[in-house]
């Protein structure tokens, strides 16, 4: 992938990323009031900080973060985009070596409508992407 390509697939892809996000937050705290109760969204989002169950989604919202680094970076340069971009295929490839997200997120594809439609927009570009 060139320079041009990665710049254009983070472009790309954030908004999907961000969008599947949101709808695993959103699962998880249906299922986290569900046995613990009701919690408003700064309750939540210490559970989230702090908690050990909820490890798994750093790595998804850690390549967010890189990819609105990157793109907000004037001084990055091809190696910074082009490892951004292999960091976001990485995560939802089930080859990758430790990867700690792919296992507790493939059951969620069948356990939500919402974030399996989500899935489908960021597997569109990463089909993309893989073909170039």
């Amino acid at each position: 992938m060139n320079d041009q390509q990665c710049t254009q697939f983070l472009s790309d892809i954030r908004r999907p990323l961000l969008s599947l996000h949101k709808a695993i937050l959103d699962h998880e705290r249906a299922a986290y009031e569900k046995e613990f109760g009701p919690v408003t969204p700064a309750a939540f989002l210490q559970v989230l900080i702090n908690g050990s169950g909820f490890r798994w989604l750093t790595p998804l919202s850690t390549v967010i973060a890189s990819v609105d680094e990157i793109l907000d970076d004037k001084e990055a340069d091809t190696a910074d985009r082009v490892g951004a971009a292999e960091a976001v295929t990485g995560l939802f490839s089930p080859d990758a070596p430790n990867n700690i997200f792919l296992p507790r997120y493939l059951p969620l594809l069948q356990a939500d409508p919402a974030i399996l439609h989500h899935h489908g927009q960021v597997a569109q570009l990463l089909r993309g992407v893989t073909e170039k």
